[in-house]
């Protein structure tokens, strides 16, 4: 069975990683050299998550408890969770599907003299000039976050220079993992000193349990080849294992004890890995994932949509796609040996706060609940991708043939000579 996601590291990255925990090295002059490669090492931070780095930004920033901050309603978990910790309310701004972009009606309606920031979520893989949300930020005197933790192609981009704050992740499914690690880049380098002398403040992330996660992902990746894979999937089906159990597998923070998890500084041998496969970091290994997520998208129907689709700069990350039955079509696509996951994956979308009922993020909510993740990765020959685009291609039109198919009681005569007809008819009815 084809893999859903293709982790991006690879066992020799991962043997690099287990051999610097033993190596007794300096994390300063490491972030130095990050920050120098980056940005500048003055506006430049490097933290132990991206989630990290924004809480950390929350509590440089001291806002008045009850402030509002206006985001995407599509992002992780954690990320509202963050902002509430901090007394601060997560307003949901729902999403143009097509491009991801946050509906600028809905920011009007929601900005108010509570307002404080807008975080502004670059979303699977795709990634949108941010002219007009500075445009309305400046205008209403906001804050300004750029969330790129999953758009990431190393092509140099590190934020827009007048997002007050940029965020890149290289968590456990993102491109150029490293398990763990964020980089922020901050507009103004006071800011980013604030938060480098609170990051320090924190205790040291051990760099015994990053070894631990380094071993569990290198038998991840040895489970993810094809043959083992199948046999993992084909057990945990048998033993009723459900596939957010499985995603669970390559959650580093997530439990109850999260945010204590995440706060913590970066240790050495997490530092080094981040600096040996940035400068390492294979540019055309994005080319090549977009050359695969093109001849799928050739091959759909146009009635099949995809978020994102009309976004100016894309690197498909991920391949959600809008279909009629996901959870049919993820089953169907089993049988034929590709693995997929319907539904939200990571992703929430919130139920608005008290006083923002309506922002209910109808247009998100829609095409989210119809979502399903295709296997479309560099792991797939040309031919398998065709096939899996044949495979939805088929599906889809034996659903849409089912639907027009008439029911049982419309063939039943509403009008007859014969009374018995008549009466059959009425019953049915």
């Amino acid at each position: 069975m084809i893999p859903r996601k293709r982790l991006d590291i690879g066992l020799s990255d991962i043997l690099f990683g287990i051999s610097r925990c033993f190596w007794p090295g300096n994390r300063f002059r490491v972030q130095q050299r990050i920050g120098e490669f980056w940005s500048a090492p003055s506006d430049t931070v490097v933290s132990l998550a991206e989630r990290s780095g924004f809480d950390l930004t929350l509590e440089a920033l001291a806002l008045p408890r009850g402030s509002e901050i206006l985001i995407s309603a599509l992002n992780i978990r954690s990320m509202f969770e963050v902002i509430e910790r901090h007394g601060l309310i997560a307003v949901p701004i729902d999403l143009d599907m097509s491009t991801l972009a946050m509906k600028r009606d809905e920011l009007e309606r929601a900005v108010n003299k509570n307002t404080k920031a807008i975080l502004f979520a670059q979303l699977f893989g795709s990634r949108l000039p941010m002219d007009e949300v500075i445009d309305f930020a400046r205008e209403h005197d906001l804050f300004v976050f750029e969330d790129c933790a999953q758009s990431f192609a190393g092509d140099g981009y590190v934020g827009h220079p007048d997002s007050d704050v940029t965020m890149v992740s290289f968590g456990p499914i993102k491109t150029c993992s490293t398990i763990m690690g964020g980089i922020l880049r901050f507009k103004e380098p006071k800011l980013a000193a604030e938060v480098t002398r609170l990051q320090e403040e924190l205790p040291l992330h051990s760099r015994w349990n990053y070894l631990i996660w380094l071993i569990r992902f290198a038998e991840l990746k040895t489970l993810s080849t094809r043959f083992l894979y199948t046999f993992v999937m084909w057990v945990a089906h048998r033993m009723g294992v459900q596939d957010k159990k499985l995603n669970d597998a390559v959650r580093v923070f997530g439990g109850a004890d999260e945010v204590k998890k995440f706060r913590q500084k970066p240790s050495y041998p997490m530092l080094a890995l981040l600096e040996y496969r940035l400068k390492r970091f294979d540019t055309n290994s994005i080319a090549r994932r977009n050359a695969a997520a093109k001849t799928v998208i050739e091959r759909l129907p146009v009635s099949i949509r995809q978020p994102g689709e009309e976004a100016s700069i894309h690197n498909h990350w991920i391949f959600p796609v809008e279909v009629s039955d996901p959870v049919g079509l993820m089953k169907h696509l089993r049988t034929l040996g590709f693995d997929s996951i319907n539904g939200y994956a990571s992703f929430i979308i919130p139920d608005p706060p008290v006083g923002f009922e309506d922002f209910r993020a109808m247009e998100a909510r829609a095409m989210m609940d119809k979502v399903l993740y295709l296997p479309v990765h560099t792991g797939m020959s040309e031919s398998e991708l065709i096939k899996l685009a044949e495979a939805v291609c088929d599906f889809e039109n034996s659903s849409s043939e089912m639907q027009e198919l008439p029911s049982p009681s419309s063939t039943l005569p509403t009008s007859s000579p014969n009374p018995t007809h008549s009466r059959v008819a009425e019953h049915v009815e």
